[in-house]
Order: structure tokens, then sequence, then C-alpha cells
């Protein structure tokens, strides 16, 4: 595989793994704020999780004086795979001292025995063959799950229903289509 390539597949595996990093945090403080706001109406809880939901999607992060979370959005850099002293820098210098020690050195300043580029190029190549793992399994359900619907009937609009499914779903991004089985009762049907 060629450098640019190689190198940027690490700068995207890095990116998602920042961004998982940071997540994490914020699902713990989401779940402390739930503990503490039982009695609250649960749009508080929604909006709570709608900044895990975020965070986990945008790439972009915004940082302030004023932040909720004083770390750093990209601890965890190129910069720090290929050091000859690695050193992450979360924001937290409590963590930072304890992780800082423990990071494993390239023996003699060889870039190629270096243990954080290793461990980097593994979790990159588990992370591909993971992706392609769950995009083979997803196309071979939405396969196995047309083959179901083959002798849907149309009840009206975009509301069908089927033979061979056992519990009622939606399809479709651009134009859903509402699939019912068909030993559903007819007044469940309009729930």
């Amino acid at each position: 595989m060629p450098y640019f390539i190689q190198s940027k597949i690490l700068d995207t595996f890095l990116q998602v793994l920042n961004m998982s990093l940071t997540a994490s945090i914020i699902i713990v403080l989401v779940l402390v704020a739930r503990l503490l706001l039982k009695k609250a109406p649960k749009i508080f809880s929604y909006a709570l999780w709608s900044v895990v939901f975020f965070r986990l999607l945008c790439p972009i992060s915004f940082e302030s004086m004023f932040s909720l979370l004083p770390i750093n959005a990209s601890p965890i850099s190129t910069n720090t795979i290929y050091s000859e002293t690695p050193q992450i820098s979360t924001g937290i210098t409590t963590v930072d001292n304890a992780i800082n020690p423990i990071l494993p050195a390239p023996a003699n300043g060889a870039s190629d025995d270096n243990p954080l580029l290793i461990a980097a190029t593994i979790g990159e190549s588990l992370w591909i063959m993971g992706i392609v793992v769950l995009l083979i399994y997803s196309i071979i359900s939405l396969l196995r799950l047309r083959k179901k619907l083959i002798g849907a009937v149309k009840l009206h609009d975009n509301i069908f229903l089927a033979d061979h499914i056992v519990s009622p779903f939606v399809i479709g991004l651009f134009r859903p289509k509402i699939y019912l089985p068909s030993t559903l009762a007819e007044h469940e049907q309009s729930y």
C-alpha cells in the first residue's frame, strides 16, 4: 500500500480513536448527570445523550477556556507515535503523569521497531477488518430481509403487510416504508 494512503488511514484511525476517547469521558459524565437528574423530565436526558451523539459523529472539536472537559481533543497524534520519547497530552495532568512514563519508546531511535507504531498498525488493521466484517454482515442481513419482503402487500400509502416478519419496522432513508406483520390484529395496525 502506498505510504500516502497508509498515512491517511492511520490519521483517520487516530482521529476516530481520539473522538472515541473523548466520547467515553462524556458518556461517563452523562451517566453521572442522569443519576443526579432522575426526577427531571426525559427531555433533559435526551439532550445529554445528543452531546454524546454529536461527539461520536462530528470530527470537529470546539475548545475554549470555558469547556466542560479540560482535555485536549487529540491526545494521541501521529507525532506521538513516531516520536523517540512518546508523550500524550490529554490536558489532565494526573492522567498525563500516569501514562507518559509507561509509554514504550523505540529501541535506539529505530522507527521500524517502534512499539507504538506497531500497536497503532495492529489497531488500524483490526479497525478496518471490523468495518469490512460489519459491512458484509449488513449487506447479507439486508438481502435476507429483502427476500422476506418479496410477498409484501401494500395496505395504503407507504404501509405494507408481510407474512414472514415477526415485528413492525421502518426501512428506507429517502422513501421510508412501514412493514407490518400480517398476523397483527387490525386494531393494532393503527398504532
